[in-house]
């Protein structure tokens, strides 16, 4: 009896440990990570697209950090979710796609301004979810994983204005 009693005990435990990193459907943290994870793909995407159709030798510069720099970005939240059995998509939802679509419509000089505007309304949304998983976050490797990303968010927030702000200047002395 005692041996079925420890051989269960055992078994529950077992269990138990297998599924210590999965979230429950409804976790803050995987929220976060299927957020984080469609914002990356909009990054990347917006950047290529901006490759293409953005006007400024300083904005092609900029999207191709965008695209390296998510792209790794991306590749490390993918590893992070596989180690928590969080599935995250393939395609942009319907609401990021949309915002893709409007853009990919615009041509020359509209295109970089609208560009930018999404780039710094994008990373002041990014940096505001990266921070609430680093404060609130309950699971401590998806905590240290956002807040580690911080920096750069905000690093590309300031570039994003910055670049936003001399083309408004520069607009004004034509």
């Amino acid at each position: 009896m005692k041996a079925i009693y420890l051989l269960a005990t055992c078994v529950l435990l077992s269990v138990c440990l297998a599924f210590s990193s999965r979230f429950t459907a409804d976790s803050p943290d995987k929220a976060f990570i299927l957020a984080a994870a469609a914002g990356g793909m909009l990054e990347v995407k917006l950047g290529e697209l901006a490759q293409k159709q953005a006007s400024s030798p300083k904005f092609k510069d900029f999207c191709k950090q965008m695209i390296t720099d998510h792209t790794k970005v991306n590749g490390e939240l993918k590893a992070l979710a596989q180690k928590k059995q969080v599935q995250i998509p393939t395609a942009l939802p319907a609401a990021k796609q949309q915002k893709y679509d409007s853009l990919a419509s615009q041509k020359g000089e509209k295109f970089d301004m609208l560009y930018m505007n999404m780039m710094i309304a994008s990373h002041e949304e990014t940096v505001g979810l990266f921070q609430s998983e680093s404060n609130k976050g309950k699971d401590a490797d998806v905590k240290k994983w956002a807040d580690a990303k911080i920096p750069a968010l905000k690093h590309h927030l300031e570039m994003a204005k910055g670049l936003f702000k001399g083309t408004q200047h520069s607009g004004e002395a034509h």
